[in-house]
């Protein structure tokens, strides 16, 4: 059961995050300059506002002011793509907020919203989008997915900061090229699309660590052609993975 807060709490908490917040990403800005240091204290700041007025930070813990903290600096080019998923979504009122998935978790869960592919949710910086995946509504056995997939990736925008962006795009690209290279040189010609998606998006090292967290690496939807697998020598134990998804948790390609 989520509390409802005193709007004038939450005004005060988004006030003192929003100027926090500006202060931090403005100094780590000034490592470009003036002018990138005013637009990072404004995005910094936009997120402090959105975040303080949700307050999705949970100041009880190191983990949550970590969060903050890295969300203003290091890992703020996730943020800023973040803050364009929540504006995008926040002008969508149909994308759903839940403030049960968010509040004092250090991100905002949207139950729709922006979707890159059908029953696919979509990670920026810390904020999840469409983490219902196509169903209605999202309920509580989803919690498992969004905080150990999704949720890991909002602490790897944190972690890895402009690096995972990069590798995320190089990766993709790089990936793209595999993919139809081996459609073209594979005598049984498998799909071209699955062959694309599974060396640009599933083998991606940031996704296969997330499918693995949540224990649906084996089972997902990637093509066996290009899909990483256990190296032979290492010998294979009992995976959980290989198990069927109990009720209300992710398929195999779901995301």
């Amino acid at each position: 059961m989520v509390t409802t807060p005193s709007p004038l709490l939450r005004l005060v908490e988004a006030g003192l995050a929003t100027t926090a917040a500006a202060a931090l990403g403005g100094a780590a800005g000034l490592i470009g300059g003036v002018p990138f240091a005013i637009a990072a204290g404004t995005s910094a700041g936009l997120n402090g506002a959105l975040g303080g007025y949700r307050q999705v930070y949970d100041w009880r813990t190191a983990k949550g002011w970590i969060a903050f903290a890295t969300d203003s600096t290091w890992g703020l080019l996730g943020t800023t793509l973040g803050n364009a998923l929540n504006l995008v979504n926040l002008a969508r009122r149909a994308a759903g907020y839940r403030p049960d998935f968010s509040r004092r978790q250090n991100r905002h869960v949207f139950e729709k919203g922006v979707f890159v592919r059908r029953g696919f949710a979509v990670t920026h910086g810390n904020v999840i989008s469409n983490a219902a995946t196509g169903r209605a509504p999202l309920v509580e056995e989803r919690r498992l997915f969004i905080d150990r997939h999704e949720g890991l990736h909002v602490w790897q925008s944190r972690i890895f900061g402009p690096i995972y962006q990069t590798v995320y795009a190089v990766w993709f690209a790089g990936g793209a090229l595999v993919g139809a290279a081996t459609w073209v040189l594979k005598k049984d010609r498998p799909s071209l699309k699955r062959l694309v998606e599974t060396a640009a998006y599933y083998d991606n090292p940031f996704e296969l660590w997330a499918y693995k967290r949540d224990e649906h690496w084996e089972n997902n939807s990637a093509d066996p052609t290009l899909k990483w697998h256990r190296p032979r020598w290492l010998k294979r134990r009992k995976d959980p993975a290989d198990r069927a998804p109990r009720p209300g948790e992710p398929g195999p390609g779901d995301h």
